[in-house]
């Protein structure tokens, strides 16, 4: 801990090439960080980023973190591995993208290349998320671009994501602004708890409630975006939705649905 909080982190920047190396080869593709300082608060050093870019295959930029601020937590110290007191990421921009022949890329990862990943990695990574005790995501903002469907790029705006795990305990809230004729702000929350003696990532047995907050929205959009088995021409509607989920099945579900001036045609006759 000493040598970290005196011989690591003062000198910090000048590890900059070798952390944007290591971060590029463990993500696959390449990633620039603008500028890395330490804040530390008594014997807590928080580490604040500055303009972390990646960069799709083609070079194009699929991600940019303006601002990303990890303090570290105390527990670390009895755990022997990184913990978060707080993750913060501020005006971030992801790009997501679904190439003509089908491919799904996040912020320039191709996810049909990545099947290689195994499922202890995979669960690793979950367990390593749902352990930080709070991820905080601000102003950030999300294009989504169909080349496949030639749809026009959709874009969600005032993207705010908090994530907070207790012990056993998970809440999540996501709020987003889609475009002004897609429809008002939304909100997205969970709350749930896992068994005792599992594992914080093994999110098929935990246990709790999901909720949806759509107020108002133009369901005709939808036609473009996504395939529908008849034919949808107009209408507005709002959605309030309540699912209970138990060992990764739904239990129960309760909906207020409104709609008005909703157009459908089942069959061309």
């Amino acid at each position: 801990w000493l040598t970290l909080q005196w011989g690591i982190l003062p000198h910090i920047q000048d590890w900059r090439p070798e952390i944007e190396h290591q971060a590029s080869r463990a993500v696959g593709v390449p990633v620039h960080i603008g500028h890395i300082a330490v804040r530390s608060s008594s014997w807590i050093p928080a580490i604040d980023l500055r303009d972390v870019v990646l960069r799709d295959a083609s070079g194009a930029e699929a991600l940019r973190l303006p601002r990303v601020s990890a303090a570290l937590s105390p527990r670390s110290l009895l755990l022997l591995s990184p913990r978060l007191a707080q993750l913060y990421i501020e005006d971030a921009r992801l790009l997501v993208r679904r190439d003509a022949a089908g491919h799904v890329h996040v912020g320039g990862l191709d996810l049909g290349q990545r099947t290689t990943v195994s499922s202890a990695d995979e669960a690793a990574t979950l367990d390593w998320l749902f352990s930080q005790e709070e991820i905080v995501l601000r102003h950030g903002a999300v294009r989504w671009i169909d080349e496949q469907r030639d749809a026009p790029p959709l874009e969600l705006t005032g993207v705010d994501i908090v994530l907070r795990n207790g012990l056993r305990s998970h809440d999540m809230r996501i709020d987003a602004t889609p475009p002004a004729d897609w429809g008002d702000r939304f909100t997205l929350r969970a709350r749930a708890r896992q068994p005792l003696f599992s594992y914080a990532g093994d999110w098929r047995r935990w246990a709790g409630t999901f909720y949806a907050d759509l107020p108002r929205g133009d369901v005709a959009q939808l036609k473009r975006h996504v395939d529908l088995p008849f034919q949808l021409d107009g209408g507005q509607g709002s959605l309030r939705l309540w699912l209970d989920f138990q060992n990764d099945h739904w239990r129960a579900a309760t909906a207020d649905v409104r709609l008005n001036g909703v157009v459908v045609r089942l069959a061309p006759g």
